[in-house]
């Protein structure tokens, strides 16, 4: 059964079980004790009594062949009086009358009892019958009251004796009905007493076991945080620490999934993110290549037919289409150079260097560069400058920089390449003066394809790819790269 709420619906508690059960079988057993007693308790005291009767009578009998022993008179008479029976020994005179030697129990003479002959038709039970005597239960012609009596005679030396011995049957169901009472009302006491015993007693086997029961609700929720702490060394016990042991690899469990799952979902991140590079690496690529193939095309279809009848618009078709053969060499090269570099594929090969001498060659290359863009080029670098490093690598980051910084200095403006030296290694900056870099994409144009320039414009000829480029350099030579606005420009630095 179930709460509405949908939580099990808790019954009676074991304490209370435990009493109920104890009271109930207490009780069954006392019924059936009372029912026993009623039933076998009057037959089995009446037997008890027809054998106490029987030995009275031997002692009876004892006495009337020994009438001067004052003890054996005086332990009869003790004996008549503790078990309720009446006696009476008499002896038959020479006038024919009776005359009594012993009697006891308070009866009045054996002239009341003594009327079988006066009597015949009296009913009676006869228990047991011999030559010499005769047990029977009838009632009494004086008192109206069942009795079980005992006639007989007996003969020593020659003389008659005759003797009579009564019981009250109401003794006999009196003392039955007292047991019975006093049955109940023990019984009754001691189930009250038992009650209470059983319901304090189990509260010391059900603490343990309340504590089990909130334990395994707090695993329910998840919470391991408590454990059982008895000691009493039975089955409870051993059921504690089995879910102490449970608890402990529920936990352990339940921890290296939670890590598993924060490392699958961390995988699924990246596989995303990874599917999400290269549909944009696809795009891009297909973006930066699509407009120089047209132009290939275009240009090689007007040369093959006949569309440039002089010398002059053939040779500018013709370097048209070397020019857009070479962006897409550049480009080729650099993703395949990129794509070494991330992939682990390319190590750093470091040697002893002039970083100085490195910067003023590469510097020298750009001055037709910086004419063509009617710039000036500055180099303020230390006469020797020396670094451990991979001379190929540096050659990658100085090209890319002053190539963004001559695709994006203003006309006049200047271009400034500096170093100097680090601990453990040396600072490389180049500035160019120009339009400033939105803040929202400084950290961004170190992905590949990224351009500031969103419409992708063919009048800034770069691909995008150039500062990629840079920054794995930089990566795999332990360094690190930055871009900053200043006052009148932009200034890209390098530590390596």
């Amino acid at each position: 059964m179930k709460n509405p709420d949908g939580t099990a619906r808790r019954g009676l508690s074991f304490r209370a079980k435990s009493t109920l059960i104890f009271v109930g079988l207490f009780i069954l057993l006392i019924i059936a004790l009372w029912l026993i007693n009623s039933v076998y308790l009057h037959r089995y005291y009446l037997r008890q009594q027809l054998n106490r009767l029987e030995e009275t009578r031997s002692r009876l009998e004892q006495f009337a062949a020994d009438p001067e022993n004052e003890e054996l008179q005086l332990q009869l008479a003790r004996e008549c009086e503790s078990s309720g029976i009446a006696a009476v020994l008499a002896v038959e005179n020479s006038l024919g009358t009776h005359t009594i030697l012993f009697t006891a129990g308070g009866e009045r003479g054996p002239w009341h009892m003594w009327g079988m002959e006066n009597e015949p038709n009296r009913p009676r039970t006869v228990y047991r019958q011999t030559d010499t005597y005769t047990i029977t239960q009838a009632i009494d012609p004086m008192t109206r009251t069942e009795k079980i009596e005992c006639r007989g005679t007996l003969t020593e030396d020659e003389t008659e004796y005759l003797y009579v011995l009564s019981l009250p049957l109401a003794r006999i169901e009196e003392s039955a009905g007292i047991s019975n009472r006093f049955l109940l009302m023990i019984g009754a006491g001691i189930a009250a007493v038992g009650a209470l015993l059983v319901f304090f007693l189990t509260r010391r086997m059900t603490g343990p076991i309340l504590v089990l029961d909130r334990l395994s609700r707090k695993m329910a929720d998840l919470d391991f945080s408590e454990r059982f702490t008895g000691h009493s060394g039975d089955e409870i016990q051993a059921l504690g620490d089995n879910i102490n042991h449970l608890s402990d690899r529920l936990e352990t469990t339940i921890s290296d999934l939670k890590q598993a799952n924060l490392t699958l979902e961390e995988d699924v991140r990246e596989k995303e993110a990874e599917n999400k590079r290269r549909t944009e690496l696809l795009a891009n690529i297909s973006h930066e290549l699509k407009t120089p193939i047209a132009l290939i095309q275009g240009y090689a279809e007007g040369l093959r037919d006949g569309m440039c009848e002089d010398e002059e618009t053939r040779v500018r078709y013709s370097d048209i289409i070397l020019d857009e053969a070479n962006r897409m060499n550049r480009l080729v090269r650099q993703l395949l150079s990129l794509n070494e570099m991330e992939s682990g594929g390319m190590k750093a090969d470091k040697t002893d260097l002039d970083l100085s001498l490195l910067i003023r060659e590469m510097a020298a290359a750009y001055q037709v560069k910086a004419e063509e863009a009617d710039a000036r080029l500055e180099v303020a670098v230390p006469d020797h400058l020396s670094v451990r490093s991979d001379e190929l690598l540096l050659e990658q980051i100085l090209q890319n920089y002053l190539s963004n910084a001559f695709h994006h200095v203003k006309n006049g403006g200047l271009v400034r390449v500096t170093a100097e030296p680090e601990e453990g290694g040396a600072l490389i900056s180049v500035y160019n003066e120009g339009e400033p870099i939105p803040q929202e994409a400084l950290e961004q144009v170190w992905n590949k394809f990224y351009k500031v320039d969103k419409a992708r414009t063919r009048a800034y000829g770069g691909s995008g790819i150039g500062l990629s480029v840079v920054k794995a350099a930089a990566d795999l030579l332990g360094g690190s790269c930055r871009v900053e606005n200043t006052e009148n420009g932009v200034c890209f630095t390098a530590r390596i």
